[in-house]
């Protein structure tokens, strides 16, 4: 029988999961590693399996689950960002819009604003 605390960590654990998906969809979809640090995914590679070994060694379910989610995903941004390296979608490919091409995100604003 679950405890009210360990459904509420396989909770947290579907949601981490899910924070994954708009990368790894991005990625796949649209074959694009613009922004992508692999040395960054590298770190945390190592991290999540340190971690999850401890996880597995204490038996300690929810853990061991997060941490397979995060080996999985942090594993396929790699490899994928490794295979699209340099080949950035048309949203990532023209840094500098001119005003006139339609509102910009925040993030692409404050980029704007940075680089020109």
């Amino acid at each position: 029988m679950l405890t009210a605390t360990e459904i509420a960590g396989f909770a947290g654990v579907g949601l981490a999961g899910a924070a994954y998906v708009p990368q790894i969809s991005h990625l796949v979809r649209a074959r694009c590693s613009a922004g992508i640090s692999r040395l960054a995914f590298e770190i945390w590679l190592v991290a999540s399996l340190l971690t999850t070994t401890r996880a597995i060694a204490i038996h300690a379910g929810v853990f061991i689950a997060l941490g397979g989610i995060q080996i999985a995903a942090t594993a396929l941004i790699m490899l994928c960002a490794t295979r699209y390296k340099d080949t950035p979608c048309p949203i990532h490919h023209q840094p500098h819009r001119a005003a006139h091409e339609g509102p910009c995100s925040d993030f692409q604003a404050t980029y704007l604003k940075e680089t020109t």
